[in-house]
């Protein structure tokens, strides 16, 4: 009997299906341009499954892989496919558990979306973060995006207070402010806004008001139309295949010789990826179950700068509560001047540990926040079983010769 019943549940079930799916073909809005960039999306949410499970190489990654897929697919929907011009508002790009695409875990990423066809007034209040910055981006047919303007904490025009006022109109205000042009041949674009914190604890965030210019708050706003919805979608893709590739396509790659650094600026990454006060020393890892890295690297006199270790997806696992990160604030310097980082799969007794939350290969970045001619140099990583390379660590710590192997 029990046999009889799952059998005619699962007859149901199939006849059900059916019975959608030929709904669905039969509907008279089934050739609506959202409908077709809903299903292109869907398909390249399938792609992205099977190139993670393609380049996974343990249940771990492969496991992880699956949740970065939905982190990746809901952040772009924050970020662009919520994104709505008429009435704009800052999106935060991550949350407490979700920080993917190579971002700096010791920063927050805020973004929104304008209209050409629009004028717009951003204003606030600097903080006292280590850097703050706003890339406006004019977003091209290829999904990829190009600057149109940049500002910084130091070139914004904040008065004595810290307050500012940033310009996205077609003619140049007459009231005061950092101007960029955009205008309706600028076309549609976003304004991606990064804020680096040296001590998350003792430093005050930035503030952020965006207003279309003219426009009263609740003033009737017009229903959303098919086009718009599918330009929505769009651009949920676009920023979803992006961020979910970068471990194939951003140089150095996973599959590239690991724990060697290689330089990198926004001149290689592009403006939709990079800005032009960053600079990159970027490695893939390797290490074994019972092994540590140590990273060694003369630190530069900058405003901001961090280590942080990622999983092969470019993803900071578990970021507000692992040490997978170190700032110029939170780093002991050795007495020869040298900053040594110990790189484990957990805690270890080092000041300068940093966790790879189990993974045995995923990338190591150095943020620097410089004048763009920084040259950095580049450190050097040495992968030893892990009590020798805790010993090591420990004797130039103190000042003393590390022992012979």
């Amino acid at each position: 009997m029990p046999r009889l019943f799952a059998l005619l549940l699962m007859l149901l079930a199939v006849s059900i299906t059916s019975a959608e799916e030929s709904s669905a073909q039969d509907s008279p809005y089934s050739e609506l341009q959202s409908v077709a960039a809903f299903d292109r999306l869907m398909s390249t949410v399938a792609d992205l499954r099977s190139t993670i499970l393609a380049d996974a190489t343990s249940e771990q990654e492969a496991a992880e892989g699956m949740r970065f897929i939905l982190r990746v697919l809901a952040m772009s929907q924050d970020v662009a496919g919520d994104g709505y011009p008429a009435a704009p508002h800052f999106a935060r790009m991550d949350t407490g558990r979700r920080k993917v695409g190579g971002d700096n875990p010791d920063g927050e990423y805020y973004t929104l979306a304008w209209d050409g066809k629009r004028d717009y007034k951003i204003s606030g209040n600097l903080g006292t973060a280590d850097h703050l910055s706003f890339s406006v981006l004019s977003t091209q047919r290829t999904g990829r995006s190009k600057s149109l303007g940049y500002a910084n904490e130091r070139t914004l025009g904040a008065d004595k207070n810290g307050d500012y006022t940033l310009w996205l109109t077609a003619e140049k205000p007459e009231a005061p402010g950092f101007w960029v042009k955009t205008g309706p041949a600028a076309g549609f674009g976003s304004v991606l806004v990064r804020e680096y914190f040296g001590d998350r604890s003792t430093e005050k965030p930035a503030t952020l008001h965006v207003e279309v210019v003219g426009r009263e708050r609740y003033a009737p706003l017009a229903p959303s139309t098919d086009a718009e919805v599918a330009r929505s979608i769009q651009g949920t893709r676009f920023a979803f295949q992006g961020i979910g590739l970068l471990h194939r396509y951003v140089s150095p790659s996973i599959v590239d010789p690991p724990n060697r650094f290689l330089r990198r600026n926004s001149a290689d990454f592009g403006a939709d990826i990079s800005s032009p006060d960053n600079l990159y020393l970027i490695s893939p890892y390797a290490i074994g179950p019972d092994e540590a890295l140590i990273v060694e690297v003369d630190p530069l006199d900058v405003r901001f700068w961090n280590f942080a270790i990622e999983n092969p997806w470019h993803e900071s696992v578990d970021y507000a509560e692992r040490r997978t990160s170190r700032t110029h604030d939170a780093i002991q310097v050795d007495p020869d001047g040298m900053v040594r980082f110990v790189v484990a799969h957990a805690p270890t007794d080092h000041p300068n540990y940093l966790e790879t939350a189990g993974h045995s290969r995923g990338f190591m970045t150095f943020r620097w926040v410089g004048e763009p001619d920084t040259q950095a140099p580049l450190p050097k990583v040495t992968r030893l079983p892990l009590a020798q390379a805790s010993a090591q660590a420990k004797a130039l710590a103190g000042g003393d010769e590390p022992a012979e192997n």
